[in-house]
Protein backbone atom coordinates (compact mmCIF):
# COMPACT_ATOMS: atom_id res chain seq x y z
CA UNK A 1 0.00 0.00 0.00
CA UNK A 2 1.47 3.54 -0.57
CA UNK A 3 2.69 4.97 2.51
CA UNK A 4 3.80 8.82 3.24
CA UNK A 5 7.91 9.83 3.89
CA UNK A 6 10.65 9.01 1.77
CA UNK A 7 10.34 9.63 -1.78
CA UNK A 8 9.98 6.29 -3.88
CA UNK A 9 12.91 7.14 -6.73
CA UNK A 10 14.86 7.64 -3.84
CA UNK A 11 14.50 4.54 -2.27
CA UNK A 12 14.95 3.15 -5.28
CA UNK A 13 18.31 4.65 -6.06
CA UNK A 14 19.53 3.84 -2.71
CA UNK A 15 18.54 0.01 -3.08
CA UNK A 16 19.93 -0.42 -6.77
CA UNK A 17 23.00 2.02 -5.15
CA UNK A 18 23.94 -0.40 -2.41
CA UNK A 19 23.31 -3.55 -4.45
CA UNK A 20 25.98 -2.36 -7.40
CA UNK A 21 28.35 -1.22 -4.29
CA UNK A 22 28.04 -4.56 -2.72
CA UNK A 23 28.43 -6.25 -6.13
CA UNK A 24 31.81 -4.24 -7.16
CA UNK A 25 33.43 -4.95 -3.52
CA UNK A 26 32.72 -8.44 -2.63
CA UNK A 27 32.50 -9.92 -6.83
CA UNK A 28 30.39 -12.90 -5.31
CA UNK A 29 27.69 -12.23 -7.13
CA UNK A 30 29.06 -11.09 -10.44
CA UNK A 31 32.32 -13.36 -9.95
CA UNK A 32 30.26 -16.26 -9.85
CA UNK A 33 28.03 -15.46 -13.10
CA UNK A 34 31.06 -14.97 -15.00
CA UNK A 35 32.86 -18.02 -14.21
CA UNK A 36 29.60 -19.80 -15.03
CA UNK A 37 29.54 -18.37 -18.36
CA UNK A 38 32.77 -18.77 -19.04
CA UNK A 39 32.70 -22.69 -18.38
CA UNK A 40 29.57 -23.09 -20.48
CA UNK A 41 30.67 -21.42 -23.22
CA UNK A 42 33.83 -23.41 -23.16
CA UNK A 43 31.75 -26.83 -22.88
CA UNK A 44 29.78 -25.48 -25.81
CA UNK A 45 33.14 -24.78 -28.18
CA UNK A 46 33.90 -28.67 -27.66
CA UNK A 47 30.48 -30.29 -28.58
CA UNK A 48 29.34 -27.85 -31.24
CA UNK A 49 29.33 -28.93 -34.85
CA UNK A 50 32.56 -27.97 -36.26
CA UNK A 51 30.61 -26.20 -39.48
CA UNK A 52 30.47 -22.68 -38.79
CA UNK A 53 26.80 -22.09 -40.69
CA UNK A 54 25.96 -25.40 -37.82
CA UNK A 55 27.32 -23.14 -34.91
CA UNK A 56 25.67 -20.10 -36.50
CA UNK A 57 22.57 -21.57 -36.39
CA UNK A 58 22.46 -22.34 -32.81
CA UNK A 59 24.52 -19.31 -31.73
CA UNK A 60 21.27 -17.19 -30.31
CA UNK A 61 19.39 -19.94 -28.67
CA UNK A 62 22.30 -20.67 -26.57
CA UNK A 63 23.56 -17.36 -25.86
CA UNK A 64 20.02 -16.48 -23.89
CA UNK A 65 20.13 -20.36 -22.33
CA UNK A 66 23.71 -19.67 -20.86
CA UNK A 67 22.35 -15.97 -19.78
CA UNK A 68 19.34 -17.53 -18.23
CA UNK A 69 21.07 -20.66 -16.50
CA UNK A 70 23.51 -18.21 -15.12
CA UNK A 71 20.58 -15.51 -14.10
CA UNK A 72 19.95 -18.28 -11.09
CA UNK A 73 23.21 -17.70 -9.69
CA UNK A 74 22.57 -13.86 -9.26
CA UNK A 75 19.30 -13.80 -8.59
CA UNK A 76 19.23 -16.23 -5.94
CA UNK A 77 21.73 -14.06 -4.05
CA UNK A 78 19.96 -10.66 -4.59
CA UNK A 79 18.16 -11.16 -1.28
CA UNK A 80 20.61 -12.98 0.10
CA UNK A 81 22.54 -10.46 2.48
CA UNK A 82 19.24 -8.55 3.70
CA UNK A 83 17.73 -12.10 4.53
CA UNK A 84 21.07 -13.05 6.31
CA UNK A 85 21.56 -9.63 8.00
CA UNK A 86 18.16 -9.41 8.95
CA UNK A 87 17.65 -6.32 6.88
CA UNK A 88 14.85 -7.42 5.37
CA UNK A 89 12.19 -6.02 8.52
CA UNK A 90 14.15 -2.57 7.56
CA UNK A 91 13.37 -2.82 4.17
CA UNK A 92 9.13 -3.78 5.45
CA UNK A 93 9.44 -0.39 7.37
CA UNK A 94 10.72 2.22 4.96
CA UNK A 95 7.90 4.89 4.17
CA UNK A 96 7.26 4.67 0.75
CA UNK A 97 5.47 2.41 -1.29
CA UNK A 98 7.55 -0.61 -0.98
CA UNK A 99 7.51 -0.97 -5.20
CA UNK A 100 10.05 1.19 -5.52
CA UNK A 101 12.07 -1.54 -3.22
CA UNK A 102 11.42 -3.88 -6.09
CA UNK A 103 12.22 -1.34 -8.76
CA UNK A 104 15.85 -1.00 -7.32
CA UNK A 105 16.36 -4.41 -6.68
CA UNK A 106 15.30 -5.42 -10.01
CA UNK A 107 17.42 -2.63 -11.86
CA UNK A 108 20.53 -4.23 -10.29
CA UNK A 109 19.71 -7.15 -11.26
CA UNK A 110 19.20 -6.17 -14.95
CA UNK A 111 22.64 -4.14 -15.05
CA UNK A 112 24.26 -7.76 -13.45
CA UNK A 113 22.33 -9.51 -16.07
CA UNK A 114 23.08 -6.87 -18.94
CA UNK A 115 26.62 -7.26 -18.04
CA UNK A 116 26.47 -11.51 -18.42
CA UNK A 117 25.06 -11.05 -21.61
CA UNK A 118 28.18 -8.75 -22.78
CA UNK A 119 30.30 -10.90 -21.40
CA UNK A 120 29.07 -14.30 -22.85
CA UNK A 121 28.69 -12.54 -26.07
CA UNK A 122 32.56 -12.46 -25.45
CA UNK A 123 33.26 -15.80 -24.83
CA UNK A 124 31.87 -16.35 -27.76
CA UNK A 125 33.34 -14.23 -30.27
CA UNK A 126 36.53 -15.88 -28.38
CA UNK A 127 35.60 -19.36 -28.52
CA UNK A 128 33.23 -19.62 -31.65
CA UNK A 129 34.17 -17.23 -33.45
CA UNK A 130 30.79 -14.93 -33.49
CA UNK A 131 30.64 -11.89 -35.37
CA UNK A 132 28.37 -9.49 -33.76
CA UNK A 133 28.84 -6.31 -35.85
CA UNK A 134 25.52 -7.22 -38.42
CA UNK A 135 23.81 -7.70 -35.39
CA UNK A 136 23.76 -3.69 -34.29
CA UNK A 137 21.46 -1.40 -32.24
CA UNK A 138 18.99 -4.53 -32.82
CA UNK A 139 21.04 -6.94 -31.13
CA UNK A 140 21.34 -4.29 -28.45
CA UNK A 141 17.85 -3.89 -28.43
CA UNK A 142 17.07 -7.63 -27.78
CA UNK A 143 19.77 -7.71 -25.14
CA UNK A 144 18.12 -4.67 -23.22
CA UNK A 145 14.48 -6.13 -23.72
CA UNK A 146 15.12 -9.68 -22.85
CA UNK A 147 17.52 -9.52 -19.98
CA UNK A 148 14.73 -6.33 -18.23
CA UNK A 149 12.43 -9.40 -18.56
CA UNK A 150 14.45 -11.89 -16.70
CA UNK A 151 15.25 -9.51 -14.18
CA UNK A 152 11.71 -8.61 -13.31
CA UNK A 153 10.42 -12.37 -13.57
CA UNK A 154 13.40 -13.30 -11.22
CA UNK A 155 13.19 -10.69 -8.59
CA UNK A 156 10.15 -11.38 -7.92
CA UNK A 157 10.48 -14.74 -7.56
CA UNK A 158 13.72 -14.67 -5.83
CA UNK A 159 11.52 -12.61 -3.07
CA UNK A 160 8.70 -14.52 -2.85
CA UNK A 161 11.05 -17.43 -2.30
CA UNK A 162 14.04 -15.76 -0.19
CA UNK A 163 13.18 -17.47 3.35
CA UNK A 164 12.34 -21.02 2.33
CA UNK A 165 14.14 -23.78 2.49
CA UNK A 166 14.41 -25.06 -0.47
CA UNK A 167 14.58 -21.56 -2.69
CA UNK A 168 17.84 -22.73 -4.45
CA UNK A 169 15.53 -25.29 -6.25
CA UNK A 170 12.37 -23.78 -6.00
CA UNK A 171 13.77 -20.50 -7.73
CA UNK A 172 14.34 -22.59 -11.13
CA UNK A 173 11.65 -24.26 -11.24
CA UNK A 174 9.42 -21.40 -11.00
CA UNK A 175 11.62 -18.60 -13.50
CA UNK A 176 12.29 -21.36 -16.41
CA UNK A 177 8.53 -21.87 -17.34
CA UNK A 178 7.84 -18.14 -16.95
CA UNK A 179 10.96 -16.80 -18.95
CA UNK A 180 9.72 -19.38 -21.32
CA UNK A 181 8.85 -16.45 -23.60
CA UNK A 182 11.64 -14.65 -23.37
CA UNK A 183 13.61 -17.13 -24.24
CA UNK A 184 12.19 -17.84 -27.10
CA UNK A 185 11.46 -14.18 -28.40
CA UNK A 186 15.25 -12.69 -27.72
CA UNK A 187 16.38 -15.96 -29.20
CA UNK A 188 14.33 -15.32 -32.80
CA UNK A 189 15.12 -11.79 -33.07
CA UNK A 190 18.62 -12.02 -32.06
CA UNK A 191 19.17 -14.42 -34.71
CA UNK A 192 17.50 -11.94 -37.34
CA UNK A 193 19.48 -9.15 -35.63
CA UNK A 194 22.84 -11.36 -36.50
CA UNK A 195 21.76 -12.27 -40.02
CA UNK A 196 20.48 -8.65 -40.99
CA UNK A 197 17.16 -9.30 -41.04
CA UNK A 198 14.15 -6.70 -39.94
CA UNK A 199 12.01 -8.67 -37.05
CA UNK A 200 8.53 -8.56 -37.46
CA UNK A 201 7.14 -6.21 -34.96
CA UNK A 202 4.82 -7.91 -33.19
CA UNK A 203 7.59 -9.75 -32.11
CA UNK A 204 9.10 -6.90 -30.74
CA UNK A 205 5.81 -5.50 -29.26
CA UNK A 206 5.52 -8.96 -27.60
CA UNK A 207 8.86 -8.94 -25.76
CA UNK A 208 8.16 -5.37 -24.68
CA UNK A 209 5.15 -6.47 -23.00
CA UNK A 210 5.86 -9.13 -21.32
CA UNK A 211 8.67 -6.92 -19.91
CA UNK A 212 5.98 -4.01 -19.08
CA UNK A 213 3.15 -6.33 -17.31
CA UNK A 214 5.97 -8.53 -14.83
CA UNK A 215 7.73 -4.82 -13.84
CA UNK A 216 4.30 -3.68 -13.09
CA UNK A 217 3.10 -6.41 -11.77
CA UNK A 218 6.19 -7.13 -9.21
CA UNK A 219 5.97 -3.27 -8.60
CA UNK A 220 2.41 -3.60 -7.16
CA UNK A 221 2.88 -6.76 -5.28
CA UNK A 222 6.13 -6.79 -3.70
CA UNK A 223 4.17 -4.75 -1.04
CA UNK A 224 2.58 -7.83 -0.15
CA UNK A 225 5.36 -9.88 -0.23
CA UNK A 226 7.03 -7.92 2.07
CA UNK A 227 3.92 -7.71 3.89
CA UNK A 228 4.08 -11.65 4.69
Amino acid sequence: MPRAGAAGPVVAWSVLRKDLLLDLRTRDRLGHMAVFALLVVALLSITLPDSPRAAEAWVPALLWIVVLLTSVLGLARSFESEAEAGAIVLLAHVPCDRGWIFAGKAAASWLALLGVALWTALLMTVFLDVDWSPAGWHGAAVCALGTLGIAAVGTLLASMSMLLRFRALLLPVLLFPLLLPVLVLASRLTGDALAGFDSPRQWWGALGLFDQVFVLLGFLVFDYVLED
